[in-house]
């Protein structure tokens, strides 16, 4: 195929003053890699080949902090899930150590996915669980529907907005 001689103007011309239109960017999203290998000075996670993991880190790592613990630093979550209903309430135990146990597993394969905080008591059927990574978010609320029933709500947020998703079972 022959290439195109004319001197029309391509049909998108990329953008450079660093922002791509009609998106908003998330300032945790590194925007340079860590030098490799770099150790988080606050978790202890290592970042190697591309990614943080939880492999030991290398004699001479470079000090660099995680994603993770900069939004664990500033207080400000990825993504917040809220569990309610009747049925919290009347299994708050249960609830909260699939909670417990879903979020240990995310965050051993994920690095970067954990539980910021939570807040509320199951008891009195309301919980607010703030996370570090919108999969963790997700993936927890996912976890509790199979495991429980219920509905899920969590459309994804812009880029830089946190995720806002709830679990209800009454």
């Amino acid at each position: 195929m022959p290439a195109n001689t004319t001197n029309a103007p391509a049909s998108h011309q990329p953008r450079h003053d660093g922002m791509e239109s009609g998106h908003h960017s998330d300032p945790y999203q590194q925007r340079h890699k860590p030098s490799q290998p770099s150790t988080c000075p606050d978790c202890q996670a290592t970042f190697h080949q591309g990614r943080w993991t939880w492999e030991a880190p290398e004699t001479g790592a470079a000090s660099h902090r995680c994603p993770a613990c900069e939004r664990i630093r500033d207080g400000v979550p990825a993504g917040e899930l809220r569990l309610s209903g009747r049925f919290l309430t009347e299994h708050a135990e249960e609830v909260m150590q699939l909670v417990s146990n879903t979020e240990d597993h995310i965050r051993q394969e994920h690095a970067l996915e954990r539980l910021i905080d939570s807040s509320g008591d199951p008891s009195s059927g309301e919980v607010l669980l703030r996370f570090t990574g919108i999969h963790a978010t997700h993936g927890l609320g996912e976890a509790l529907v199979h495991a429980f029933g219920g509905t899920l709500e969590a459309p994804f947020a812009d880029a830089g907005s946190p995720m806002r998703a709830s679990w209800q079972r009454d």
